[in-house]
């Protein structure tokens, strides 16, 4: 019964965990990527490498904030950012891209510019959550 109480503890307080989708096609980033959220207190709901995937995950799993590359696979990752808006959701771009390639819509969206450090990728995720919050 102790054993049981502890597992019920355990997936409350996951579940109040901040959610986090990333949309990263390098599984080496992504990777990192989780293991840092995790680390510091998020869950990440997903990896999507494409957009048909987070467009799937934005739609099934509700994230609470998202962390986008530009280039995914199959092209670009501004129809993602769009439908993340559209949801309401929170969005920051991480990518190798100079913030001058996001076109004027997008450009004053959060950015960090590869590589990140994980003060920064954790800084990033709590201003996304302040920008959820308001």
């Amino acid at each position: 019964m102790v054993h049981q109480q502890t597992l019920d503890a355990a997936t409350v307080q996951t579940s109040e965990k901040t959610t986090c989708l990333l949309v990263e096609d390098n599984a080496f980033v992504s990777d990192a990527y989780q293991i840092v959220l995790e680390g510091g207190g998020f869950r990440v709901c997903q990896v999507a490498a494409s957009e048909p995937d987070a467009i799937d995950a934005i739609l099934t799993r509700r994230p609470d904030v998202a962390l986008v590359d530009i280039d995914i696979e199959g092209g670009d990752s501004l129809g993602v950012a769009t439908a993340l808006i559209a949801k309401d959701v929170p969005v920051a771009f991480v990518t190798g891209h100079p913030r001058s390639v996001l076109p004027a819509p997008f450009s004053t969206l959060p950015y960090l510019q590869k590589p990140v450090s994980r003060a920064a990728l954790l800084a990033l995720v709590q201003r996304l959550e302040e920008m959820r919050d308001k």
